[in-house]
């Protein structure tokens, strides 16, 4: 069943990151729920000083007033039914949008909770310059959950915190989503080279991620000498100082499909960030075990039946060293993201959610 217009506003990504991933997949689902879908992408780099411009003026995330205005033409001149904002940080445009086009349904997809993901940013380090985007990431979400007709979030911690920050409870949960890349290409064998293990981390470099690899690279790595780890991720390859014996950075690659394929198992050492991580479902999708933090798997199920939770050094240090879980293929872990995760699994949810408010 199809129905309707949908315009899509978000900044430029790329499936080369998680969230490129996800967000690559959402817009793909539009596509089958509504007849036409528009796009409306605008760079999320920009420089400095463009982005404190910007940032005073209450745009994030590579928001400005002429994507805003942009975005209010196309509504004002088009049929839509509705403008589907794939952020929390364009409360600015949503407010105008509702102001200008009080018709227009407005539905918006939270992949964090902004102002906690900042929050927690700003506990690594006294930054003069996260003050500012923490109060006006406070200020766009609050006037987003005031205008959208609906709202999503990934996971149960994000629907609490919604309700407990701005006061709105979410419409309905969505977690995170692929499409099945791997479909076919496994036998299950595993992947051990010799006497040695390969460990994975994939995540681009950048703050929650980088203490993750610093921790694990100062605190586990060198006592599980029996295990060769890769770091793969955009911007990672300035980290090269980080190397050692057993601890290799290899940075910004054009596919991670190899490196998961070789991989014996992935490492998750999250500690900081916030809403659902990309990284361990597509993890699962390649049929790996997740040796990760409580951080790392917030938002997904059955945590114990595919991956291994950690909360110290010494519970990963103790888990590595025993390898008491799947090392190689994980048939249990691509099974479950195949039940929950996958395309198809959540498809639904999204089309009852946009096509109920349609017919009331």
């Amino acid at each position: 069943m199809v129905f309707g217009k949908c315009l899509y506003v978000n900044f430029r990504t790329t499936g080369n990151f998680g969230g490129g991933k996800f967000n690559e997949t959402v817009l793909a689902i539009l596509k089958e729920i509504f007849c036409e879908v528009e796009l409306c992408l605008f760079p999320l780099e920009m420089s400095r000083w463009r982005n404190l411009r910007n940032t005073l003026n209450g745009y994030l995330n590579g928001m400005d007033e002429d994507v805003a205005e942009d975005v209010i033409s196309k509504v004002k001149t088009g049929t839509y039914n509705w403008v589907f904002l794939a952020s929390s940080n364009f409360g600015k445009l949503a407010m105008k949008l509702k102001r200008i086009c009080p018709g227009i349904k407005v539905c918006v997809l939270f992949n964090n909770i902004e102002y906690n993901f900042i929050s927690s940013q700003l506990k690594t380090g006294y930054q003069l310059h996260l003050f500012l985007t923490l109060w006006v990431t406070w200020l766009s979400e609050r006037r987003i959950v005031g205008c959208a007709d609906k709202t999503i979030v990934l996971n149960e911690r994000e629907r609490r915190e919604l309700k407990r920050i701005y006061g709105r409870e979410a419409d309905t949960i969505i977690p995170i989503v692929l499409h099945d890349e791997c479909q076919g290409k496994y036998s299950g064998q595993g992947t051990k080279d010799g006497t040695m293990f390969k460990g994975l981390f994939v995540g681009s470099n950048f703050y929650a991620n980088k203490h993750a690899v610093e921790w694990f690279a100062q605190y586990v790595a060198p006592f599980t000498p029996h295990v060769v780890y890769e770091i793969v991720g955009k911007g990672f390859e300035a980290e090269k100082h980080l190397e050692r014996d057993n601890f290799k950075i290899v940075g910004t690659v054009d596919d991670v499909e190899s490196y998961y394929e070789k991989a014996d198992f992935v490492i998750a050492p999250i500690f900081k960030g916030a809403g659902m991580k990309v990284k361990v479902a597509e993890a699962m999708m390649y049929g790996k075990t997740v040796v990760g933090t409580k951080e790392a798997f917030e938002g997904y199920s059955d945590v114990g039946q595919y991956g291994k939770i950690c909360t110290d050094a010494s519970e990963f240090i103790q888990a590595i060293n025993s390898m008491d879980f799947v090392t190689g293929y994980n048939p249990v872990a691509r099974q479950y993201f195949l039940d929950l995760y996958e395309y198809e699994a959540v498809k639904g949810k999204l089309r009852n959610l946009l096509y109920d408010e349609e017919r009331q």
